[in-house]
């Protein structure tokens, strides 16, 4: 397998003695390549898919002659290009530049299969080659022995899911590399959990979670290997073997011995994770360093067995200060789990899971943040994306973050620009602008992006509503001018971004801008977005479902704006100065939504809600000249899950009197929607008070309300 190596190695040591030879490199523009290997199987394999996916993009053979053999051709002349893989190399690749000769080494085809489709696109800038359906590379193709930052890598978002692509980019995918992901052990017992197979928790056997110490477990997860994957040859997966998300941890006398705790579990499961590893050695199984077994183990892991930390609270910021307490916290995690392994993973975030649509700033940040994780010993890294909804931008993203968890080093801003070239080359200046754009926003002011942000949060952060717009409308003017696969894709990311041409009308419309209409006192949304919501229907046509994480329809976001639009509203002369927290003393930011002429959304508590977590007075002046009595109306929704329900009850003040209460019982409940409609006489009194007291009955119930109107 090596003699071909030795030799190249020998000559490499020539060229480096030699000062004739220094300059002289492989020359990518030579009319002559021979696709060479050393003769042995997985070599032979990776040099035929190199030169049969080479040959049939070489649109002019007359110019480019590519020959392909397993030993060197007597008399050839021009440029080799050998192959081989080694098993044991001591790098992920290899790469030996000299003049004639381009040697490329890997570990594995994967790594070939990367390379060559490199190397293709290398290539094309020197000879007609069909590369236009083929991402950019980015190697440089000078000697040198590479290792991967990552060993791991997978950007969880819709075009990773495609085989091909991943292939390409040389990604890992949850759906097609690990047997058990996440919560799931549960898949391996077919039959049921047997009773051995329980918890003992407080005396008791526990269905809700593990005994990780049962030989009736460690049997399940090895027939559910062996029935879905077998023993091999094949290649390698990963198993996640993770308690469920629960603090119940079993104390029966087996896995006390193994040395679990009252709340760790970490000591039998680790203790499992290393039997397994004895019994499929190609194979990796981890742990999540979360709740039962965020405590690192006593005892050393095996080589395949490793674990899954979370970074849900560090700070989403492009530079991690690392005093920060939340970082201090994290690292001295993750060092006490590194002390006993050298598989550490990380599970990071890279969308908004509010909302998947809205165009959002994550590469800066995860480059940034790579390079922090790659120095502490990280040495895989999950990107929880969008998964398998569509969102903006998530093809170029899929590819910078590929390349960055191979190289965190390479240029955002470069590889942004060369993939919009290379798959829009229309509109690529349009796209590159924008999105590196708000990513140099988010970038310069080092902002923590919060994974679960409203669109308001957005709008503060890095979406400017008039950028947002010029975006859209140069979009549109392009969109007529497009063909091809470049059509295609804008006008799907045109149509899913008239949901955020949407969401800034909501947020920014009034009457002033033509948004929101009157007529005889009453208002309602007018007919200018029309065009955005039949866009957003085409939207749904094109396989774009859902714009967020939890009950996240575009069917069901767009029956609100059918309602909204169906909506006329009384003008409220109720007009919010400001809004107060009783016990916190804080002004509320949101407080204007109150008194906007906008009902929030029902399905969607982030949507025209303001949430408060204490009791609040709202204060502000009634305009209404009307004498004699006047309606008062507010409208709160009800969400148990998030713990959203009515008032105890609500006051109103003016000039120091509380002037009335009303209670819970003076609501109206329809539709998750509690309201509250009162002919009131405000006396002449214009300046008023309004206190909302929350519910009692649960110590952390939420006020979510609307609108306070008086017409």
């Amino acid at each position: 397998m090596f003699r071909f190596k030795q030799i190249v190695w020998l000559w490499g040591i020539f060229c480096l003695l030699s000062s004739s030879c220094k300059a002289r490199t492989f020359d990518f523009a030579t009319p002559r390549l021979l696709i060479l290997s050393n003769g042995d199987k997985e070599s032979i394999q990776a040099a035929d898919y190199l030169f049969q996916h080479l040959d049939k993009r070489n649109t002019e053979k007359a110019v480019l002659q590519i020959k392909r053999s397993d030993t060197v051709v007597e008399g050839f002349e021009g440029g080799i290009v050998y192959v081989e893989i080694v098993e044991d190399l001591g790098n992920d690749y290899e790469i030996i530049n000299e003049e004639g000769r381009l040697s490329l080494f890997g570990r594995d085809r994967a790594i070939l299969r990367w390379l060559s489709y490199m190397l293709i696109d290398r290539l094309g800038d020197y000879h007609r080659l069909k590369v236009a359906d083929i991402p950019p590379g980015y190697l440089d193709f000078k000697t040198g022995k590479v290792d991967f930052a990552f060993k791991y890598r997978d950007p969880h978002l819709q075009p990773n899911m495609n085989q091909d692509i991943s292939g390409i980019l040389l990604t890992h995918n949850v759906d097609r590399d690990w047997g058990l992901w996440g919560h799931n052990l549960r898949k391996v017992f077919v039959g049921g959990i047997d009773t051995d197979v329980m918890a003992l928790v407080d005396g008791r056997r526990d269905a809700e979670q593990y005994c990780f110490s049962s030989e009736k477990a460690y049997q399940a997860i090895k027939t559910f290997v062996l029935e879905e994957y077998g023993r091999g040859p094949r290649d390698a997966r990963w198993f996640m073997i993770a308690p469920n998300d629960n603090d119940k941890v079993c104390s029966c006398a087996s896995c006390r011995k193994q040395g679990n705790t009252a709340k760790s579990a970490t000591a039998a499961v680790v203790v499992l994770l290393n039997r397994l590893t004895k019994e499929f050695p190609q194979d990796y199984f981890y742990t999540t360093a979360y709740r039962t077994t965020r405590e690192a183990p006593k005892s050393r892991l095996a080589d395949h067995a490793g674990v899954l930390l979370s970074t849900i609270d560090l700070p989403k910021s492009p530079q991690l200060d690392v005093n920060a307490p939340s970082v201090r916290e994290f690292s001295t995690l993750l060092e006490s789990w590194k002390q006993q392994t050298s598989q550490i993973y990380l599970w990071d975030y890279i969308s908004n899971f509010d909302d998947y649509i809205t165009p959002f700033p994550v590469l800066r940040r995860v480059q940034g943040q790579l390079v922090y994780f790659s120095k502490i010993g990280v040495d895989g890294v999950f990107l929880n994306g969008s998964g398998y909804d569509y969102s903006p931008f998530d093809d170029v993203k899929t590819y910078v973050l590929s390349a960055i968890m191979i190289d965190p080093s390479l240029s955002v801003s470069d590889l942004v620009k060369r993939y919009h070239q290379r798959f829009y080359p229309i509109s690529a200046d349009v796209l590159s602008s924008y999105l590196l754009e708000i990513e140099d926003n988010l970038d310069g002011r080092n902002s923590d992006l919060a994974i679960y942000s409203s669109f308001r949060e957005s709008m503060k952060s890095y979406l400017k509503s008039d950028r947002f717009n010029k975006f859209y409308a140069e979009l549109t003017s392009l969109s007529a001018h497009l063909e091809g696969d470049e059509a295609l894709c804008i006008r799907k990311l045109l149509h899913a971004l008239s949901y955020t041409k949407l969401q800034v009308d909501y947020h920014d419309g009034d009457i002033a801008n033509g948004v929101l209409a009157i007529e005889n006192n009453r208002v309602q949304f007018s007919s200018q977005n029309d065009v955005f919501i039949n866009r957003l229907h085409e939207s749904i046509e094109d396989g774009v479902t859902n714009y967020k994480e939890e009950k996240g329809s575009l069917e069901v976001y767009l029956n609100e704006w059918k309602r909204l639009k169906k909506t006329l509203m009384p003008m409220n002369r109720f007009k919010v100065s400001k809004g107060i927290g009783l016990s916190s003393s804080e002004l509320l930011d949101e407080a204007f939504l109150l008194s906007d002429n906008k009902t929030g959304f029902v399905s969607d508590f982030n949507q025209g809600w303001l949430l408060a977590g204490e009791d609040v007075s709202i204060i502000g002046r009634n305009s209404n000249k009307k004498q004699g009595s006047i309606r008062l109306e507010l409208r709160f929704l009800l969400n148990a899950r998030h713990r959203m329900y009515i008032p105890d009850r609500l006051e109103l003040w003016a000039e120091g009197t509380r002037m009335m209460v009303f209670s819970a019982s003076d609501f109206v409940i329809l539709e998750n929607v509690a309201t509250l409609k009162k002919d009131i006489d405000l006396l002449d009194h214009t300046d008023l008070e309004i206190k909302i007291y929350k519910n009692k009955e649960l110590k952390n119930s939420v006020i979510a309300c609307d609108e306070i109107q008086l017409y």
